[in-house]
Parts: structure tokens; C-alpha cells; sequence
């Protein structure tokens, strides 16, 4: 059996994905999104002041209140989406996104649109806390950076669990970002863990995990379940 993190939303979806694929597993949820009205009021603001600026969605829990709430003031602005699965909530918006080969900050980064930024304004939909390397180099490129606010992210405690899962049978723990896995450590047992093979979606990830113990890591280059399902599929069936 496999263990597999996501966020609440997602853990219905991902659960009837795997057992489609006649894998073996049990997704857990060890956190929520909320939404921030106060964040998404300063973005609608922001989106009528700057006509020009571009707009990076830095996850589906960022792209969620954007499409139901604000995708008519995508009048003119480039948008990028981080990942396919934040480019199709989007695009069901009637929204156009440009999603980097590498889905990830760096391949965001690694974007033409964004190689010449200075003076630009950019506004940077994220939840509260997450990585700061976006900011970071787009601040040392000299853009204009206003970092939007519109979620927030809620522990669930107990997780919720899509099916029993048996510790002492796992094949193999599947998380898709450091705040999934440090949440999973924390909750429970580090132990039992750290013997089981790990697979994550970026390399810094990987690394933040051998530091922690765990020896056994691999990485899918993508966070989509059809991804991931054909990872395993290809290196552990």
C-alpha cells in the first residue's frame, strides 16, 4: 500500500485515481485551505491599478479564488500558473495561462516573460508562508513584486484519511511539497517513516528529507496524479 499526501480538496480525486490504476493506496490529508477575503479584495485592487502586470498563480488553492471571483479583471495581464493542475482551474475560467516546463519555482523563474523584469510590475499569488525563492530573484531582477496573500493553510487534526492504511504494510509515502511532508513527520511516529522509500516532486525536497533520515528518496518531475501513477507504475510495480 502506498501513502499519499494532499491537501483536503484533493484527497477524493487523487484516492479514485489510484484505484482506477489498480494501485494499492490510502491518501491522508493533514491540512486544509482557507480562503483570505482580504487578500482577494487587495488582488482585485491590485489587478484595476496595474493592467499590465503579471500574474503568477502559485498553486490551485491560489488559483481557486482567482477563477471564481476575479477572472473578469483578467483584462490584458500575462498569467503563469505553476503547474498544470493550477493552469486547468484557470482555463475552465476562460483564463490563458503559460506553464513552465519544469513545474515548479524554477521553472517559473527559468520563464522568457520573466527574464527581463525590471520595472515590471508582478503580482504573486501564494498562501500564507511557502517558499520564498519567486520573490527573492524577481526582487533582485528589479520587478515591482506585490505578494497577494489569499489563502491560508488550516492543520487538519485528526487528518482525514480516504481509506484504512496499515502502517507496517507500506510500499512506499508519495508527498508533493515540504509542507505536506514536515506535516506528516510531525503528526506521527518519524521512525517507521524514515525505513520507507519516499517519492517527491522536486530535488530540494528530497534533500530537506535526507537530512531529516530518510535515505530511500526518489522524485517524479510532475505533481499530477496521472504523473505520479506512472511513475510507480514504471519504477516500483
Amino acid at each position: 500500500m502506498y501513502l499519499i499526501t494532499r491537501p483536503l480538496a484533493k484527497l477524493a480525486n487523487t484516492d479514485s485515481a489510484f484505484a482506477e490504476a489498480g494501485l494499492s493506496a490510502s491518501v491522508i490529508a493533514l491540512q486544509q485551505t482557507q480562503e483570505l477575503p482580504a487578500g482577494i479584495a487587495r488582488l482585485q485592487d491590485l489587478l484595476k491599478a496595474h493592467p499590465d502586470a503579471i500574474v503568477i498563480v502559485t498553486s490551485t488553492a491560489a488559483a481557486a479564488p482567482l477563477a471564481a471571483h476575479l477572472a473578469g479583471d483578467i483584462v490584458s495581464q500575462p498569467l503563469i500558473a505553476v503547474g498544470q493542475s493550477t493552469a486547468n482551474i484557470l482555463t475552465q475560467a476562460g483564463l490563458n495561462p503559460v506553464v513552465p516546463d519544469n513545474e515548479n519555482s524554477e521553472g517559473v523563474l527559468a520563464l522568457p516573460l520573466l527574464n527581463d523584469c525590471a520595472n515590471r510590475h508582478i503580482l504573486l499569488l501564494k498562501g500564507k508562508g511557502g517558499r520564498t525563492t519567486i520573490p527573492q530573484q524577481l526582487t533582485l531582477r528589479g520587478a515591482r513584486l506585490n505578494e497577494v496573500v489569499v489563502y491560508e493553510r488550516v492543520p487538519l487534526i485528526p487528518p482525514v484519511f480516504s481509506r484504512t492504511c496499515h502502517w507496517t504494510q507500506l510500499a512506499g509515502i508519495i508527498v508533493t511539497s515540504s509542507e505536506q511532508a514536515q506535516a506528516l513527520l510531525k503528526q506521527f511516529n518519524t521512525q517507521p517513516l524514515t525505513g520507507v522509500k519516499w517519492l517527491t516532486v522536486s530535488e530540494r525536497i528530497a534533500q530537506q528529507l535526507h537530512q531529516q533520515g530518510i535515505r530511500q528518496t526518489y522524485v517524479c518531475p510532475k505533481a499530477s496524479n496521472e504523473a505520479l501513477i506512472t511513475w510507480i507504475q514504471q519504477n516500483w510495480e
